[in-house]
């Protein structure tokens, strides 16, 4: 069983939140939160801009911003050694969703940054989709 989590994850947010959102605009992307940030800080980066970078890039610089203004942001020891972990986890959240997740103490524990990253479409899938529409109206 999961020992409780008795840490607040909210002055984590506020410290973390507006540097990683500068570094995610630079990167393409845009990121929001959800979740309650009592045990941990749930994120969502979402691609927003033509030069978005890949999923593992954004997911790298939010865990080195977290470290350098927390002093430590690791991903889960458990599971590190699982290369489909470094690149997210694909195939295993909906929507094509892929996590990482930053523990933000080195004990094993809260809270941690629970990172999702939306999938990029192809281009050539945008257009496609847009001229279905256009044929249906």
């Amino acid at each position: 069983m999961a020992r409780p989590c008795d840490r607040d994850a909210y002055p984590l947010y506020r410290q973390i939140i507006g540097p990683i959102r500068d570094r995610a605009r630079v990167l393409g992307y845009a990121v929001g939160v959800h979740g309650t940030l009592r045990r941990d800080i749930d994120l969502i980066a979402c691609p927003w801009s033509e030069g978005a970078v890949e999923p593992e890039v954004i997911a790298a610089h939010v865990r080195d911003v977290a470290e350098f203004l927390l002093g430590y942001a690791q991903p889960d020891p458990l599971e590190a050694p699982h290369p489909s972990c470094a690149m997210g986890c694909p195939g295993g959240k909906p929507h094509g969703r892929r996590t990482w997740t930053f523990w933000l103490s080195p004990e094993r524990g809260c809270p941690y940054i629970d990172l999702s990253v939306m999938p990029m479409y192809a281009v050539e899938y945008v257009l496609a989709t847009q001229q279905v529409r256009r044929k249906d109206t």
